[in-house]
């Protein structure tokens, strides 16, 4: 009966194992960080990439930043909203149907 339990509990801890391992492989992930690339643009302005822990592009600004701390403070806000943000759906915007009026209520 020993025998029989303790090679239960090494078969659970083996699979365990391997079942971590293979799902860690199977997506590629590794256990770094992601990084804030701050760049400057031809046109002299600056814009920040955010790149996962792989390399792979996830998101970054459109808008152009005067200095290379302004395109620094704009990613920490970013960071900030993103953690307590919550999902909305909505339709696309009706501003590219040619209404460009800001802040008009519908």
């Amino acid at each position: 009966m020993k025998n029989l339990v303790g090679a239960m509990f090494l078969t659970g801890a083996v699979m365990f194992l391997i079942s971590g391992t293979a799902d860690t492989l199977a997506q590629g992930k590794k256990t770094g960080k992601g990084t804030i690339e701050l760049i400057e643009s031809k046109d002299g302005k600056f814009r920040f990439s955010v790149r996962n822990a792989d390399g792979k592009y996830v998101g970054g600004s459109i808008v152009g930043h005067a200095t290379e701390s302004e395109a620094r403070e704009a990613a920490e806000e970013l960071k900030k909203v993103i953690v307590s943000a919550t999902y909305v759906s909505r339709k696309s915007d009706d501003s590219k149907k040619g209404d460009t009026k800001k802040g008009k209520d519908k």
